[in-house]
């Protein structure tokens, strides 16, 4: 399924390093769930203009708006950051930065 999983990046606006790591579709019940993840490795930029690596990940879910009469829901591996000064943060995940975007 290698086409939609591209159609509902662009339709999410999706940028590195996230990806669709899976999608489920239930007809029966009219409902959609996109599962995301991002590039393992990838430096997240911090609000400190640091970049850090994830060093954990927490499950997290959001309702999306619906696919045309479809509820969607998003799953997604959040990456935990442990910057230098031993803060542990999530980054941006509504970043407007393109290449951030959840």
């Amino acid at each position: 399924m290698q086409n939609s999983e591209q159609i509902f990046a662009m339709a999410l606006s999706l940028g590195k390093p996230w990806f669709i790591r899976e999608i489920k579709f239930d007809k029966e019940i009219s409902r959609l769930d996109i599962y995301l993840s991002f590039t393992k490795g990838y430096k997240f930029e911090m609000d400190v203009g640091k970049e850090y690596h994830a060093y954990d990940t927490v499950e997290r879910s959001w309702q999306h708006l619906n696919f045309f009469q479809h509820v969607c829901y998003l799953h997604a591996r959040v990456p935990k950051v442990k910057q230098a000064d031993g803060r542990i943060k999530f980054p941006n995940t509504t970043s407007k930065e393109k290449s951030q975007r959840l």
